[in-house]
């Protein structure tokens, strides 16, 4: 009787690809002096402005899911409120 191997060399290389970690881009969005800011992380600029938190959020949103990223939301204070990650579909 003969067995099928589970394990190939094949499937062991798919795997160790899978497994590699993705670069997540994070984006802030942070309260401003008037405004919501949505800020890439490592950048002191802001990407865009909004009137309100959820329309930061919104915006954080659709690009965080675009490239694959993280959407870190602070309050008023600086403390983290919310963190909302997007992943690739394999």
């Amino acid at each position: 009787m003969s067995m099928r191997k589970f394990y190939t060399k094949k499937r062991g290389k798919s795997l160790a690809s899978l497994a590699q970690q993705v670069e997540v881009a994070k984006f802030h969005v942070i309260s401003g002096d008037s405004n919501w800011r949505v800020v890439s992380e490592g950048n002191v600029k802001a990407i865009k402005a909004f009137s309100t938190m959820e329309q930061a959020v919104t915006f954080a949103k659709v690009i965080a899911e675009k490239r694959t990223g993280e959407v870190v939301v602070h309050e008023d204070s600086g403390q983290i409120k919310d963190r909302i990650t997007f992943t690739v579909a394999h």
